[in-house]
């Protein structure tokens, strides 16, 4: 007799291929073929200034792709054509561009040749000639003066290109440093390409993340000088660019009445450094985080400081100290009262007895304007190197007292420039 399948038999058999089906269907990310976003994949010049957000620094080969689907869990390496092999590493997307996938190298003038990049994940891989390095060969200079301005949460920064360059385009970074990736860098929360033409980017209200600048944030703008292949806008894709700088300058947004323009610091291992393209015998105002004191420092080459003015911050009394002809000197400086350091004036001095008790929030970049005037008119590329304490409670919990620093520029010239 012959067996006939049951209803009951068949809905098994239908039920088990059904599973299969579901479960090819389903097949974790790491199976999948790795995917390139079309015309992505990059390789430039990137020359990087110092930074607080855990960029690498120095001048640097940058390549990578934006990777389908996510790249989380994919990894990147390279080998040029004359054997010199970079290993893979994970990538790390942005929380602006969650495909993102970049490494770098140190440039080398003699690995111009072409690349070959890797990309891993799991046992896939996927190789990609990169793209040529001809006309790399000079580095992308840096900006000078760049300045922040405005109260609020949409501040303006500005900038000038150094003469004998003429970008293709600007990007402008926005590092929030209370967010950190998985390598221990600084998430990019806000990222956009600008003209050629701008010397100028006013900060929008809503970030290309979602998020917003916070009042007291403690953030740092990465200015990009771009230079593309071909010589065509940028507009934003990584795959342009055949060499960039990269500078980095922290800032806290700025509240109540200011002067116009805070010409900001790059922060190197807590030293705030200043790249100001013209000073003089006019007023500028130095504005750091916090401290218990200050050294203040010129650079090489600039002219010496001709007085000082300090905040009503504290008690509104300080100590003044310095070396001049007559040898070493100290002072009591009231706030607000501006002290002349005689004639040729002074290279270095220090401001110290700022009170603990003051609690200056070290993310704040309006927190100690200091107003200075120099000798003669040149560039200031001079230094402000915080003297901190540990303070174990401050009138806002859970703040220390660290330091930080910013520039605040008045003069007309500037002032002027902000209006191009």
């Amino acid at each position: 007799m012959p067996i006939t399948a049951t209803p009951f038999h068949f809905a098994r058999q239908w039920t088990a291929a059904a599973v299969l089906a579901t479960l090819g269907s389903i097949a974790p990310v790491w199976a999948q073929p790795i995917q390139l976003v079309a015309g992505t994949l990059n390789m430039f010049r990137d020359t990087r200034g110092a930074n607080d957000v855990g960029v690498g620094q120095g001048d640097r080969f940058q390549f990578g792709a934006d990777i389908v689907g996510g790249s989380a869990d994919v990894s990147l390496g390279a080998t040029s054509s004359g054997g010199f092999n970079v290993g893979q590493f994970l990538c790390n997307p942005l929380a602006v561009n969650g495909n993102f996938c970049s490494r770098s190298t140190p440039f080398n003038a003699n690995r111009l040749d072409p690349w070959t990049l890797r990309f891993s994940r799991g046992a896939d891989s996927l190789l990609r000639a990169g793209p040529s390095l001809v006309g790399a060969e000079a580095a992308v200079p840096f900006p000078v003066s760049v300045t922040l301005s405005g109260s609020g949460l949409t501040p303006r920064i500005s900038w000038q290109v150094p003469g004998g360059f003429v970008p293709d385009g600007f990007r402008v970074n926005l590092y929030d440093k209370s967010l950190l990736q998985g390598n221990g860098q600084a998430d990019v929360v806000h990222s956009v390409p600008i003209s050629a033409a701008s010397t100028f980017y006013d900060i929008p209200s809503t970030f290309s993340s979602g998020l917003s600048l916070r009042e007291g944030g403690n953030y740092t703008i990465n200015l990009q000088l771009i230079d593309t292949r071909g010589d065509v806008p940028f507009n934003g894709n990584n795959a342009q660019i055949l060499r960039r700088s990269s500078s980095f300058f922290a800032f806290t947004p700025l509240s109540g009445d200011n002067p116009p323009d805070v010409a900001l610091p790059t922060v190197v291992d807590g030293v705030y450094n200043f790249n100001i393209d013209q000073v003089g015998p006019g007023i500028t105002f130095i504005d750091p985080f916090v401290a218990v004191g200050y050294d203040y420092a010129t650079g090489q080459g600039n002219p010496n400081f001709a007085s000082v003015i300090l905040p009503n911050v504290g008690d509104g009394q300080f100590t003044l100290s310095f070396n001049d002809v007559t040898g070493a000197q100290s002072v009591s400086l009231a706030q607000g009262s501006q002290y002349f350091f005689g004639p040729g004036g002074v290279s270095a001095f220090r401001v110290s007895d700022i009170e603990t008790s003051a609690g200056l929030d070290p993310a704040d970049a309006t927190a100690f304007i200091t107003g200075l005037s120099f000798t003669a008119n040149g560039s200031f590329t001079g230094t402000m190197t915080p003297i901190t304490v540990f303070v174990a409670e401050v009138p806002e919990p859970g703040r220390f007292a660290l330091a930080a620093l910013g520039l605040l520029v008045i003069g007309a010239r500037l002032r002027r420039q902000r209006r191009r």
